[in-house]
């Protein structure tokens, strides 16, 4: 599991004086993409070799707002999604726990230099398998 902290800025508050929706989803890419650099992943010079990580389904399920100047943490861990995809399992909390919002975003890589095949990268299927393994 990988945890990113995060305070709200006063920017990402709409009318109502609450973080606008579409930033809880940029909250979870940006975790997200903390967590596969921590695995070793430079998923932008994957792309410059044509492969391509791709976020192909997400699912945000809201249970209460943040506001103005609270803490709160990102938590992501990998999980498997089929044979060639995975998926991030993100939970949202405020600092004294409570859950602000779950998501599981589905990602695949796709290589471009073979037909556009999709693959799961080695470093993702061992991050995958081990957390399975802790689970166990």
């Amino acid at each position: 599991m990988h945890i990113v902290d995060f305070e709200v800025r006063d920017s990402e508050l709409d009318a109502q004086g609450v973080v606008n929706n579409a930033y809880y989803f940029i909250y979870m890419a940006h975790a997200r993409h903390k967590y596969i650099a921590k695995l070793g992943i430079d998923f932008v010079e994957m792309a410059k070799q044509g492969q391509n990580l791709f976020l192909i389904a997400s699912n945000l399920e809201f249970k209460q707002s943040l506001k103005s100047g609270e803490n709160f943490t990102v938590t992501s861990e990998l999980v498997p999604e089929g044979k060639i995809k995975f998926a991030f399992k993100q939970t949202i909390a405020k600092s004294d726990g409570s859950v602000v919002a779950t998501g599981h975003n589905i990602c695949v890589c796709i290589d471009e230099t073979n037909r556009r095949r999709p693959y799961l990268p080695e470093l993702i299927s061992k991050a995958i398998t081990h957390n399975v393994d802790t689970l166990e």
